[in-house]
């Protein structure tokens, strides 16, 4: 293990699937609340208060916000990734 991440006890791939995992999840927060927003004021204040909630409400208009979606399941997928190592 290296050195940096010895007194984390964490490896190196784990770290840097935590990092993408917040990146994208960051991306993904301000698109939403944008989306949200642009929508409804009420719907942008549920985003960014109770993002997942935000996420379900974009549901039923799941082919125009694709991309949004993926990009929370990626960020999803890489935090899962992460904690399993």
């Amino acid at each position: 293990m290296d050195s940096a991440a010895a007194g984390t006890g964490m490896q190196p791939v784990a770290a840097l699937l935590t990092i993408f995992a917040l990146v994208f999840a960051a991306i993904c927060w301000l698109r939403l609340v944008r989306v949200c927003f642009g929508q409804d004021t009420l719907l942008g204040i549920i985003a960014v208060l109770l993002p997942p909630l935000a996420l379900l409400s974009l549901l039923p208009r799941w082919r125009q916000y694709r991309e949004l979606l993926l990009l929370a399941a990626a960020s999803l997928t890489c935090i899962i990734i992460a904690t399993n190592l």
